[in-house]
């Protein structure tokens, strides 16, 4: 029987201290229990993902499922994966049965809360109808408004790299996988490739016409796209990014309320692909049993092989539920595991002295939300300190982040949706942002096409913290932005 069930974990769940870490600077604070994970029905009644013993799509495919019924919604020739839908429980095992088809499996749609994202804090101290003043193109980041806020780029060296002249380069692309992102805000000017940008997500256009008349379907209701978005590319406006100087590409793949299915990933994925992307940022993972969800964790694979033959970066986050990820039985979490994939651990300061710091160990330990696996964890980087069940907790060692001005109800970030323009997440979705952010530097030093080179630059400079060499909590170690650079 081919047809299999799937097991899906939340891209962001409640935050655990972690079991077995002895390093002494890890704040001792009370475990919080973990949220339960969601699984949802598929995205609609009948909606399969089918994974064909080749990459590649039989010509015949479309008439097959006609005859049973259905209809074919995504054929991806690229990696040999299809969805299709309008099939029963009587009918898919008949797809199933063909000796080119290597599974048919549901296509269920999975959610995500973004804690972290409030209004308490500083941001308070902020106004909806501030105004920001014009960028200076010649302007260091630093020169940014709230720059001095961002211990996370002081602290993986990225001042150091400006200052050198790293900038970045608009002939790089990073395609940003998430919720969409808000091309209005000033930070963004000049840096988003609307043409190119797509929304896979189609239930959010009625609301965009609705509510926000003339936006693009690309327009973020979540506000999770444009926090990452805000760490990987800024012309420095409010914010610092790591490059100030990049082609952003949203790819919308989750909608308002941070839903989305498998498939609607691997079109993201190949659509970024096919349009040129050099770096890939999936800032939130799944969750699958790899005994028998054995299709789709193939068509995952075969997605972030597709990436890496093409050239580009690929980029994701080990999860926020503190998993042990070497014990984690037959769950595999994607696409963090997946080959090629940079799968990023967060770190966060152990203490801090308010909005303006001074902060502590700015990344000397991993965060208590964050997952963690020698076999799975390849570099950490900032993603803030928080408590997922206690948001008013560590606020003041979170990550400044800018807010989505299409905000809606079911959006976590209430900063945002108190129009206010800046949000303080955390989490390992901000790791992810920092490594894509370093990942497009050296794409512009060192050339396009070369995802195996930047990969080893990556990790052979990061900071070696924990036990020696690789370490579960850090992988090889923090990022280190301008070591990895030459400098």
């Amino acid at each position: 029987m081919k047809t299999l069930s799937c097991t899906l974990v939340s891209l962001v769940a409640a935050g655990l201290a972690l079991p077995g870490c002895h390093d002494s600077r890890v704040p001792t604070e009370p475990a919080s229990r973990p949220l339960a994970a969601r699984l949802t029905s598929p995205d609609r009644p009948g909606r399969y993902l089918v994974v064909f013993a080749a990459e590649q799509v039989p010509a015949d495919f479309r008439g097959r499922v006609s005859r049973l019924g259905g209809s074919v919604e995504t054929s991806l020739d690229g990696i040999g994966v299809a969805t299709v839908t309008g099939l029963t429980d009587a009918t898919a095992p008949s797809l199933a049965a063909g000796p080119d088809v290597q599974a048919v499996e549901p296509d269920h749609a999975m959610t995500f809360g973004l804690g972290g994202g409030d209004a308490a804090g500083a941001s308070t101290e902020l106004t909806a109808s501030e105004t920001v003043a014009p960028t200076d193109a010649t302007a260091s980041p630093t020169a940014a408004q709230f720059y001095p806020r961002q211990w996370n780029m002081r602290a993986v060296l990225a001042d150091q790299a400006w200052a050198a002249g790293h900038l970045g380069s608009r002939d790089v692309r990073v395609a940003i996988l998430d919720t969409g992102i808000d091309y209005t805000l000033a930070d963004f000017e000049g840096l988003i490739d609307l043409d190119q940008s797509t929304s896979f997500v189609a239930e959010d256009d009625p609301i965009i016409a609705d509510r926000y008349p003339g936006r693009l379907p690309i327009s973020d209701l979540h506000a999770h796209g444009t926090a990452m978005a805000s760490v990987i590319g800024s012309n420095g406006s409010r914010l610092a990014a790591v490059n100030r100087d990049v082609t952003l590409l949203a790819v919308k793949v989750w909608n308002r309320s941070g839903e989305g299915s498998i498939a609607r990933l691997l079109s993201g994925v190949v659509y970024a692909v096919d349009h040129g992307a050099d770096v890939i940022n999936v800032s939130g993972f799944y969750a699958f049993d790899k005994s028998k969800d054995r299709g789709v964790v193939a068509a995952v694979n075969r997605a972030a092989n597709y990436a890496f033959r093409k050239g580009a970066v690929f980029v994701s986050v080990a999860g926020n539920d503190a998993a042990d990820l070497d014990h984690n039985g037959d769950l595999v979490v994607l696409p963090c595991e997946a080959p090629h994939v940079i799968c990023a651990s967060a770190t966060g300061p152990t203490s801090n002295g308010g909005v303006n710091g001074p902060w502590v160990d700015v990344d000397a330990f991993v965060a208590l939300y964050s997952a963690y696996g020698r076999s799975s964890v390849d570099v950490a980087a900032p993603g803030g300190t928080g408590d997922f069940a206690n948001l008013q907790r560590f606020q003041f060692g979170r990550v400044w982040t800018l807010c989505t001005t299409t905000a809606t109800e079911t959006s976590p970030f209430q900063a945002c949706k108190a129009g206010l323009p800046i949000a303080q997440p955390f989490g390992t979705s901000l790791s992810a942002a920092h490594v894509s952010g370093l990942a497009a530097l050296l794409v512009a030093q060192l050339g396009h096409r070369k995802p195996g080179l930047i990969r080893e630059r990556i990790l052979q400079s990061a900071d070696d913290l924990g036990q020696p060499g690789t370490d579960p909590y850090y992988g090889k170690g923090r990022i280190n932005i301008a070591r990895a650079l030459g400098l």
